[in-house]
Order: C-alpha cells, then structure tokens, then sequence
C-alpha cells in the first residue's frame, strides 16, 4: 500500500471540516507563514470567492497524517486583456508563497501539477516564490509541457538594531529631514496619536477606523481595498469573525485630533513582524503621513524587544527608504498547451502588447485621484521558456 494519498478540497465547507488538522499541520511545521493559516485562507476564500470552487491539495501520510499543503483555487479574470480561467494562490500576498511541503513529504509537486492536469484552467499564476521552490516548480511545468514565464521582485526588510536613534542614524539625511518635516506638518494639523490595538478585542473601533481610512485612499479608489462597499463582509470583518485569528495580529493607527488618517495591520510570527496590510487617507497624503506612522511603528518594534525583523511585505516604491536589507523574490506564469492559453502568450510577447500596455500605463497615470499600484507580477516577464 502507498504511504501517501492526496486528496482534493473543492468546497469551503470541506475546508472548514478541516480546520483542527490544517492548524495542527501549520503550527507544527509552518508556524512563520500567517498567510497559509486556517483563519486568513478561510477570511480570504469567504470573502474574495464566496461559493467559488477551491482546488486546495493535501498530502496524507499513514504514518504522520496531513505533511503537504497546495492552497489553490481557479477563477475567472481578465489576463493581458483576455478573459481566462485561472489557476492561483488562495490568501495570497504575505510571506513567501511556496506550497506547504514538510520533510515528510514526498513528490508533492509532481503529484499536484499531474492532478490538475490540462483542464479547467488556462494560466496558472504564482507570486512571491523562493528560488528552490521556483525550480522544482518549473521543472515540473516543462515536464508536463506548459510554457513558462519568470520575473523576479524584491522584497524589503528592516534588521531592528538596539534602539531608534541608532536606526535612525543608519537611514540617509534625506530620510531623516523628510521624516522631521513630516512630524512638524502633521502636527501642525493637531494633535497627534498613535495606538496599537487588538483586532478582536477592539474590534468595532478597529473596523470603524479602517473603513473611514479606507474608503478614503488610493486603495478603495483602484477596487483593492480589503474594506469593500459591503462592511459586513470585508476580509477585516470576516476575519475578526474568528475571534483570535491566527495569533500574533495587531492594528497600528495613526491619529490626527482625533481623526484616524493612517493604519498598518501587522502580525508577529517568531522575531518577524509582518506588514500585511495599510492605507493612508488621501487628505493627509501631502503631509506624508504614511512616513510618520512606519517610523511609529519601527520604533514601537524596536521598544518592545520581541522583533529582530520587521517585513515590509513586497515591493514599493517608497519601502526602499526605510529598508536595511532585501530579498528576491520569483514569480511564474504557466501556460496550458491548449490554444488559447498559447495564443495569449503570444500576444503578450508581441509589439502590440507593448504597445498596448504603455498605453494603458499613461491613462492610469493622467488619472486623477488615484495612487502607486505595485506592478503586478503577471505584468512584468523577464525571461520566456
């Protein structure tokens, strides 16, 4: 008899049957990967693919029960223009996005890619991957025949030293003139605040507060905001829902007479502390207060002693200025052999695309009221197998 089985999880229901043994299998062997948890894949899936069909796959043991994890679902959205099925991360954004393969695995990759197969998908899209699990990923891609496209992004960091002066003296006298000036301006506004707060004891000031900044920044204007129109179903609400989430979360606001103007939602996993998610209000955005609240919160990690690390989660064209280290991340775009997939591949190797692309970067942005969106990574190929 086989020692391993996998077996497939298609409905939300089945992933909330679950839930016990997927914790008992992150906490063990992942306890560092927030966004592979039970409490942010659920939030995510209940509120970004309600009633959609999940294609997550897990690995069984006899011997050691769940040792593999794949949390992936398709949808259907727009790719390079074209309406396609896609085969993704569910929860994505946070930490690297590897499969969840423990040392008691084994051929995992190979077992997932031949489940699913050729059908019911066109693109395949994965983001924020390291580069030994890139390389088994592709491998596996060209095994099976699917052309591949790769891309790489870097993703800061913050090595906390012994106290904020000494951070600061580390940064250049640009940063340290424009975070003065920021401090002066925003208290020229008024009163300024800072707080940490609980996301599941303080949950309705925590909501209340996200949502005025959100619907306020540049995030709720593009549609990417994690508070959406409908309050009572955003990722926020629906993940205070679960009452101590996945551990370690806390919401940083910043305040102006009494205004909330900036947040940051962070979690510590370990010595790490994770930036998964901010927005700062549009009103404010000349004043830079999204400048005063990471020095805030730089400067909380370092007092409290519990963090060597502090992720900014990504890619910025502002995150540089604050980060003391990087790390490079891959991303994949894999096409099926099906026609269609190809002749999307195509395209998006033409001259036209280029063309069409740089087109639509110039109206994005002449836009009035809209903000930096980070490239995405389905957008950025540099290299084509």
């Amino acid at each position: 008899m086989n020692e391993f089985s996998l077996h497939s999880i298609t409905r939300f229901s089945e992933f909330l049957e679950i839930k016990d043994e997927w914790c008992r299998f992150t906490n063990r062997y992942f306890p560092h990967m927030y966004a592979r948890t039970h409490s942010w894949l659920s939030s995510w899936w209940e509120t970004y693919h309600p009633g959609g069909a999940g294609a997550i796959y897990v690995q069984r043991s006899h011997r050691a029960g769940l040792v593999a994890a794949a949390p992936l679902h398709i949808r259907r959205e727009s790719f390079g223009g074209f309406p396609v099925r896609i085969l993704t991360l569910l929860g994505c954004g946070i930490g690297t996005e590897d499969f969840l393969i423990s040392p008691e695995s084994k051929n995992f990759i190979p077992e997932v890619m031949t489940a699913v197969g050729e059908s019911g998908w066109d693109i395949i899209r994965m983001s924020r991957l390291s580069e030994h699990f890139a390389e088994r990923l592709e491998e596996t891609a060209v095994t099976n025949g699917w052309k591949v496209e790769k891309s790489e992004s870097t993703d800061f960091l913050v090595s906390l030293p012994s106290d904020f002066e000494e951070y600061l003296s580390c940064r250049s006298r640009k940063f340290r003139r424009n975070l003065n000036q920021a401090e002066n301006r925003l208290e020229r506004e008024g009163s300024v605040e800072f707080l940490v707060l609980d996301p599941f004891q303080d949950t309705e000031r925590v909501l209340e507060s996200g949502r005025n900044i959100a619907r306020q920044s540049w995030q709720y204007g593009n549609g990417v905001s994690h508070f959406c129109e409908e309050a009572s179903n955003s990722l926020y609400a629906n993940l205070t829902r679960r009452q101590r989430g996945a551990g370690g979360e806390d919401f940083n606001l910043l305040l102006v007479s009494g205004k909330p103007v900036a947040y940051l939602l962070g979690c510590r996993r370990g010595r790490t502390y994770y930036a998964i998610d901010t927005a700062f209000h549009r009103d404010f955005q000349s004043i830079s207060a999204g400048r005063v609240l990471f020095a805030r919160v730089i400067g909380r990690l370092i007092g409290e002693r519990s963090t060597d690390v502090f992720d900014f989660e990504g890619a910025g064209h502002y995150k540089d200025d604050y980060a003391t280290d990087s790390r490079t991340v891959k991303s994949m775009i894999l096409y099926n052999r099906n026609p269609y997939a190809q002749l999307i591949r195509l395209f998006r190797r033409s001259r036209l695309y280029s063309l069409v692309r740089k087109y639509r970067d110039v109206r994005h942005v002449n836009r009035p009221g809209k903000g930096y969106v980070k490239e995405d990574a389905n957008e950025s190929t540099s290299s084509n197998k």
